[in-house]
């Protein structure tokens, strides 16, 4: 019989959730972008300008500034890492984009990038490249369904229908790369998105699935020094390439949420997310009592807690989609949680 208590109450949170969602998207406004709030996607395409991240602090992220060579009488605003070279380790420093989806499918990722010193097409011209989605891989051909497909390391040790990329890739992350001469080029070809992985056979098109609407993350680490990147893009596999890559395209806006009530001014709140092990909870009730369950409704974690702001370990859990809630009726919440 508490079992089937339980059961129901879990079905409640399923549907308190969906119609959260309705909710949000019925209330909602766009609002100045700061880094912290999702850029939202809209008829199938994100435009983000690199520079909009938040830097870690005390990082080695700087920024530039150029003439664009493919846009008179506009300028570039590009980001690039002035520290040591990371190519077989991701340095620490990760700069996240936050992203809100509204219309599930699979989308191309490709930035705008240029080497910004050397001689050489295959130096100074990568990054770490992660997005937290329901699926993240790549294809040689502009067909998301192509096979072969790559995955990052090291979940494609695992994965007997997806082959792992030669060269570097770790945690999750591919090495992503352009190879357009910073020399031997015209200067209006030196610009270019190109978003490659894999040594040897380029794989020229990488990409994520969002199986729902609501937010994931595109996260960017550091590899090569003097990698100028500008813009990155992601288009729904029924936006075309030269829609995507229109240089006069602006960034997509940031979404908030419209503050309804004294209640929402009380939300609890949890940080950081993604995580790679802890979260700390602010804004809880006294005496709580959490759950933890993934996107199959499977208890993971159930944890009483006596404080406003708790410190939970969740390093146990596998990289995914997990969702964190309570049961108290004064300040019932459900929360998406993205480990890394």
């Amino acid at each position: 019989m508490a079992f089937n208590l339980y059961k129901m109450k879990l079905k409640i949170i399923f549907i308190f959730f969906a119609l959260s969602l309705i909710s949000v998207s019925s209330f909602s406004q766009t609002a100045t972008c700061d880094g912290t709030l999702p850029f939202e996607e809209q008829n199938g395409l994100l435009t983000i300008e690199m520079e909009s991240g938040v830097f870690p602090s005390g990082s080695d992220w700087k920024t530039g500034s150029e003439v664009d060579p493919n846009l008179p009488g506009s300028t570039i605003n590009y980001i690039y890492w002035d520290g040591a070279q990371s190519f077989g380790s991701l340095t620490g420093a990760p700069i996240t984009y936050n992203i809100k989806i509204n219309n599930p499918g699979t989308y191309r990722l490709a930035w705008r990038g240029r080497i910004g010193t050397g001689t050489s097409g295959g130096e100074h011209n990568d990054a770490w490249l992660s997005i937290v989605a329901d699926d993240f891989y790549a294809t040689s051909q502009n067909n998301s369904t192509s096979t072969p497909q790559l995955e990052p390391k090291p979940s494609c040790n695992s994965n007997p229908d997806r082959d792992c990329p030669e060269g570097s890739s770790t945690n999750g992350y591919f090495k992503a790369f352009m190879n357009r001469h910073p020399v031997n080029l015209p200067i209006d070809q030196r610009w270019g998105f190109v978003t490659n992985t894999n040594d040897g056979n380029s794989f020229r098109f990488i990409w994520a699935t969002f199986n729902a609407p609501g937010n994931y993350s595109v996260i960017v680490d550091a590899r090569s020094s003097f990698f100028f990147m500008d813009k990155m893009v992601l288009r729904r596999t029924d936006v075309s390439d030269s829609t995507a890559f229109n240089l006069n395209n602006p960034e997509s806006s940031c979404y908030n949420a419209l503050s309804l009530n004294d209640v929402n001014k009380r939300e609890t709140k949890i940080y950081p997310n993604p995580t790679m092990g802890e979260i700390q909870i602010s804004n809880l009730p006294v005496n709580s009592s959490l759950t933890i369950f993934n996107v199959s409704g499977a208890i993971l974690k159930e944890i009483n807690t006596t404080k406003s702001s708790e410190i939970i370990d969740i390093s146990d859990l596998k990289s995914g989609v997990y969702f964190i809630s309570n049961f108290d009726k004064n300040n019932h919440f459900i929360k998406k949680i993205i480990k890394l």
